[in-house]
């Protein structure tokens, strides 16, 4: 690679740079958005089960439902 161009893609990767930090700098976090902290998404947990139709509204018709757990899931419960 000629000096022409090292200077170049070192001028383009600090223009990228600083074009992302400026784009992160302007992001505002959603309400309930969870933000990973160090590295790690931390979230607690309080082992209340969701609702079916809590889970229908969060989850859409997208849920993956297979139904080998939903039949342990009624055995269990009887």
């Amino acid at each position: 690679m000629t000096a022409a161009k090292k200077a170049q893609s070192t001028s383009y990767k600090l223009e990228a740079a600083a074009r992302r930090s400026k784009r992160a700098a302007m992001h505002r976090a959603l309400e309930r958005e969870v933000q990973p902290t160090e590295g790690k998404i931390r979230v607690t947990l309080s082992g209340a089960p969701i609702s079916r139709d809590m889970q229908e509204s969060l989850f859409s018709h997208s849920a993956i439902n297979i139904p080998e757990f939903g039949l342990a899931r009624k055995k269990l419960n009887q």
